[in-house]
């Protein structure tokens, strides 16, 4: 989800030939649990992978599809999607003035365009490993660079997307204090 600029079109946009599929979904959007989606392409590429489908889940809900369908129609979902995006800039935006208060002499990071995460480098030599640990002790959960590429052990992935304002404002203080 991108905040600032409306999102590049997708591949698909400039597909002549109709070899590139795409693939959609309001899983992250709107809700984990409704598991529906879509795929744009060739008739005898879309009917092969509904076969597929249907052989290996037997269908999905049909009202789920029929509740998603109705909220993509009425124009409740990009109401639905403005709406989470603005709130998730906010949250960014809130997210770095902590990070500018309290991590502006022992960490970089880059303020991302989109999305739900903050890609801390720690510049204190500081092992991720054991200021997890103590964070944990703490009851604060730390998403560790090393969780997604085994040799990053500089970089902590910050998630401001579901904690809230005052649980993020603590906790990242918090974290700041351990560091120190």
């Amino acid at each position: 989800m991108i905040f600032d600029n409306p999102p590049p079109k997708p591949i698909k946009a400039i597909d002549k030939q109709g070899n590139v599929l795409y693939i959609g979904s309001v899983s992250k959007s709107l809700s984990p649990g409704l598991r529906i989606g879509w795929i744009v392409g060739p008739e005898p590429v879309i009917d092969r992978l509904a076969d597929i489908k249907m052989q290996t889940d037997y269908g999905s809900s049909s009202i789920s599809q029929f509740v998603v369908n109705r909220w993509i129609k009425s124009g409740w979902y990009d109401d639905y999607v403005d709406q989470v995006r603005s709130e998730l800039k906010y949250r960014r935006d809130f997210t770095i003035q902590i990070l500018n208060t309290y991590f502006s002499d022992i960490a970089l990071w880059n303020i991302p365009c989109g999305g739900f995460y903050i890609w801390l480098q720690l510049q204190t030599g500081i092992s991720t490993r054991k200021l997890f640990e103590a964070a944990l002790q703490e009851g604060i959960l730390l998403n560790l660079g090393s969780v997604y590429d085994k040799n990053n052990q500089l970089h902590l992935r910050l998630s401001y997307s579901h904690a809230s304002l005052e649980e993020l404002q603590k906790g990242l203080k918090r974290i700041s204090e351990l560091i120190k």
